[in-house]
């Protein structure tokens, strides 16, 4: 199948495009650090497989510095590699072509079958739109088309070009720009080598020896290297500025009114107070609109679970499905509206334009942490999930500055934690209305992901004491113009962040509720039987009721099982925190990813009681301690909220951070870490509130 690459600096709109193109819903975003890996996806005409898409980080140039850019300098350079492209698609920022021309020409003069792209052509006049055209197509002798991802306009122009391309109906011609190399002799030295091109020899002379990508800051070690690299770049920018003085004289509307924008908005004392807001509006948002949905899907499930136990017959396999599936399932798929939110509110500052703004404001700050700008990608980004978040980091060229903010990554509230804390903060901070917009619990919440901003940068700065680097840290970035956002593409990519989210969780919740179905099911021979006799004849004796007996029953059967002996025995270790042996078997399950924690608490309460239409929440409230105070009271449930803000929780994590640093040592002391921290923070909680 015939592979196009698709290439472009960061903010060009190449991730729209690669949507457009492919009808997937990879992420996108105003900042750098969106695309960290190589992403494929399928080019298909009237149902028929056409091209593969092959979507590279977005690079300034190709003498990259930072791990993700290099992923585009190998692949283009080594032939050999899976991801070699045939032909290519240059994706530009109309707005902004003058600056993004630079990777163009280096593209160009490798001899690869170019097609450009520009976007955002819906924010020029016509008459611009076809300046900007005809100047690319005449100065550099390639197939340009213009496009708006936005409004869909002119899409299917470029569709169909990308067809004929890949049918082989409309080749492109191999285009060379007469550029002048800054090494000496290279023409006789590539002709010795076997090379047809002269700059292909070029880089491969330079980069040939270090494709290893783990080895590509040595290449800047070299200073007769370092010193081609600039001689060419500025060669190249001063041919590219002697033909686009006109664009750089048109300033657009959009440009004119971000720049009186962020005359205030670059200012600290404005941005950073005006950012705190808006995030305390995305946690108020996440508790007051999502509670009617929440309210729905979980009476929901619980009408369902009733029924299923109506009208299945009785057997194993339906005690199975009523009493650990759906439970399980139903306690992560309660909290999808509160997550939705968060992705759909995070989203939407992203794509206006406004999270670039945040990184730029706070790489002053950061440093004083051992973190820089771009770091800040890192920390936003694990708000939703970690892994995503660690793999972001390669756009950070200081080897110090990336291992730090790895390392603190996890601290950061991640979307997993948030059924964790909506479940349990009502019993830490009432539920209260403050001015009729506001309430309590999502002061709370934003107290929460505050807690865990502020110990991950202590964290941060005290790493940066005991590693050292003695390369240069520095934040370079582009500065989109503020765009309103298209409601399309905030609502896909946050639908495709639930869908995985549930998809990932649902499959683990699934596995672990079978299993903890039979442990709490099963025991050694009688013992089950001699616990239901011992609570009749109690009931008996007592003069209890029906519905007494039949709940106690379920209770002295669980605690009999093989998951109440498991829990009894790991029940020491957590009885300092506050925690029974039930919450103990969350917690170790919950191991495997933070969100198992509620769907196996509604597996293991549901167990536990014969009344299946019973709320989770009203279970946790009903559950008492042996002297008849309840379990969940705030100081229980404090220190509960506390492990998980601290502890790391997701094996997922563990081995992203494993691959990313090649080596065993920093997960396990990360893990370490975070652990003996949750859990003096939950002992602290436990006995001093």
């Amino acid at each position: 199948m015939h592979k196009i690459g698709l290439i472009g600096n960061p903010n060009s709109g190449k991730s729209s495009v690669f949507n457009e193109l492919t009808g997937l819903r990879h992420k996108v975003g105003n900042y750098p650090g969106v695309t960290v890996e190589i992403s494929t996806g399928t080019f298909m005409v009237e149902g028929r497989k056409v091209a593969q898409l092959i979507d590279f980080p977005g690079a300034y140039s190709l003498h990259s510095n930072t791990s993700d850019e290099f992923l585009l300098t190998r692949a283009l350079l080594d032939d050999r590699r899976p991801e070699h492209p045939q032909t290519l698609l240059y994706v530009a920022d109309a707005l902004l072509l003058e600056k993004q021309l630079l990777l163009l020409t280096q593209i160009i003069d490798l001899g690869f079958p170019v097609v450009v792209c520009l976007t955002n052509c819906d924010q020029l006049d016509p008459g611009e739109v076809e300046d900007r055209v005809e100047l690319v197509r005449e100065k550099l002798g390639v197939r340009v088309v213009p496009v708006s991802t936005k409004t869909g306009w002119n899409v299917g122009q470029l569709k169909l070009e990308l067809q004929q391309i890949a049918l082989g109906d409309h080749p492109l011609p191999r285009q060379a720009h007469s550029l002048s190399l800054p090494d000496p002799g290279i023409e006789a030295e590539c002709q010795k080598a076997g090379f047809a091109n002269a700059y292909l020899y070029f880089l491969w002379k330079h980069y040939g020896p270090r494709l290893d990508p783990g080895r590509i800051q040595e290449a800047y070690l070299h200073r007769e290297s370092i010193r081609l690299q600039i001689e060419e770049t500025m060669q190249r920018h001063a041919w590219i500025e002697s033909w686009t003085e006109p664009l750089r004289q048109l300033k657009n509307r959009s440009h004119l009114l971000t720049a009186r924008i962020d005359q205030w908005l670059s200012r600290p004392w404005i941005g950073v107070p005006l950012f705190v807001v808006a995030m305390f509006l995305v946690f108020q948002a996440i508790f007051s609109w999502a509670t009617l949905p929440m309210d729905l899907i979980e009476g929901g499930f619980a009408g369902l679970q009733s029924l299923l136990g109506e009208w299945l017959p009785a057997g194993w396999a339906t005690e199975l499905l009523v009493k650990g599936v759906v439970p399980g399932l139903s306690g992560v798929m309660v909290f999808i509206p509160q997550i939705a939110l968060l992705f759909f509110l995070i989203g939407w500052m992203e794509e206006l334009g406004y999270m670039a703004r945040v990184v730029y404001l706070f790489d002053h700050l950061l440093r004083k942490f051992g973190l820089n700008g771009r770091s800040l990608v890192g920390l936003i980004s694990g708000g939703a999930c970690a892994i995503p978040a660690i793999l972001s980091t390669r756009s950070i060229n200081n080897k110090r500055d990336r291992l730090v903010t790895m390392f603190v990554i996890p601290l950061i509230p991640c979307s997993a934690r948030i059924p964790v804390y909506a479940a349990l903060i009502g019993f830490v901070v009432p539920y209260r209305e403050m001015g009729g917009i506001f309430n309590s619990q999502g002061m709370a919440f934003m107290a929460l992901y505050t807690l865990g901003i502020a110990v991950a940068l202590l964290t941060a700065a005290v790493i940066r004491f005991f590693v050292k680097s003695d390369d240069l840290s520095y934040l370079v970035l582009q500065l989109p113009d503020y765009r309103w956002p298209s409601l399309k593409n905030v609502l896909l990519v946050a639908f495709d962040k639930v869908r995985s989210f549930v998809a990932e969780a649902g499959v683990i919740i699934l596995l672990i509720s079978i299993v903890l179905w039979f442990l709490a099911s099963f025991s050694w021979k009688g013992e089950l039987q001699a616990a239901e006799q011992e609570v009749r004849e109690r009931a008996k004796v007592e003069g209890q009721s029906e519905a007494w007996t039949d709940h106690h029953v379920e209770s002295a059967k669980l605690e009999r099982s093989f998951a109440g002996k498991i829990g009894r025995t790991i029940e020491p270790v957590f009885e300092p925190l506050g925690f029974d042996w039930k919450i103990s078997i969350a917690l170790i399950t919950s191991f495997a990813a933070r969100e198992v924690f509620i769907g196996t608490m509604s597996t293991i309460y549901s167990l536990g009681s014969s009344e299946n239409e019973m709320l989770l929440r009203q279970k946790m409230e009903q559950e008492l301690r042996p002297d008849g105070s309840p379990r969940y009271d705030r100081r229980t449930s404090a220190s509960l909220i506390l492990f998980y803000a601290f502890a790391m929780q997701c094996m997922s994590t563990f081995a992203v951070m494993w691959k990313e640093t090649r080596t065993r040592r920093w997960p396990v002391i990360q893990f370490i870490y975070m652990g003996l921290l949750a859990y003096l923070a939950s002992w602290l909680a436990f006995h001093l509130l």
